[in-house]
Parts: C-alpha cells; sequence; structure tokens
C-alpha cells in the first residue's frame, strides 16, 4: 500500500513539474532546515521564534478589535464589508454599541426580532458576552480597518 501511495504521490509530482515546468521557487528562507550559520544569521534578521510570537501578540494588542477581526468576516458575509447591508440583511452602519449588543443577546436567546432571526440565532449563539460587547463597539467606531 504504501509503495501505491508513493507511486501516486511520485506521479502528481511528476505531471505538476510537466504542465508548469518553468515554475521558479522564490520563498523565503525556511528556519525548519536551517542550522549553524544559517540559523544565526536567521535569528539576527527576524529573531527567535519566541520573539516572533510576541511581536505578533504586540500588533494584536495594539488592535483593540483583533479579537473579533475574523468573527466581522461572518456578519460581512449578510451585512457586506462595509457594514451597508445586502438584500433582506439591513445595515449596522451607524448603530451604536448598545443597540448591536441589544439585538445580539435577543438572537442569542432565540427571541422572534425580524424575518430573518433564525438566520442569526445560530450567529448569536456562538458568541460571548465580551464577543458581542467588542462587535457592538466596532460597529460603533465604524468598522475601522
Amino acid at each position: 500500500m504504501k509503495g501505491y501511495i508513493f507511486t501516486i504521490c511520485l506521479t502528481m509530482v511528476a505531471t505538476i513539474a510537466m504542465a508548469y515546468n518553468n515554475l521558479e521557487y522564490k520563498g523565503g528562507k525556511r528556519n525548519t532546515a536551517c542550522y549553524g550559520e544559517c540559523y544565526e544569521e536567521y535569528v539576527k534578521t527576524y529573531g527567535t521564534v519566541v520573539e516572533i510570537e510576541q511581536r505578533k501578540q504586540a500588533l494584536a494588542n495594539a488592535d483593540e478589535f483583533s479579537s473579533i477581526r475574523s468573527l466581522w468576516a461572518g456578519c460581512a458575509a449578510c451585512h457586506g464589508a462595509d457594514g451597508g447591508g445586502m438584500g433582506p440583511f439591513p445595515s449596522l452602519q451607524g448603530r451604536d454599541k448598545s443597540y448591536i449588543v441589544g439585538k445580539l443577546v435577543q438572537y442569542k436567546n432565540r427571541e422572534q426580532v425580524g424575518p430573518m432571526s433564525s438566520t442569526m440565532w445560530a450567529q448569536a449563539g456562538m458568541l460571548s458576552a465580551q464577543d458581542m460587547e467588542t462587535i457592538g463597539a466596532f460597529i460603533e467606531a465604524g468598522l475601522p480597518q
């Protein structure tokens, strides 16, 4: 079985190589195959893994909305990237935090708010109270980039 899978993988690689024979790898250095002087140079340039993660955390902490940015992608699917609404889904632009949090709490409690309430029940059901507060503040702030 292993030989069969290896043959299939090798065939796929060969097919890709033939189809894209002028493809050139231009990726950056990988630290997984880097040791000795290579690793020392990598650390001088980028820092240690811990330092890289600390910088990422500092960037996330500088953005008060970092915790809900990925959640907003789900909201934007129906309410639009700018919150302006799409089709039967209402605009969120210009709404204040208390309005948004109030509606999300109602949806989380499976209350009927409007004709599309059932669509929001599952969405709001996943949110913590902190998520709702942050989403409300995000919308009130005008969806800052």
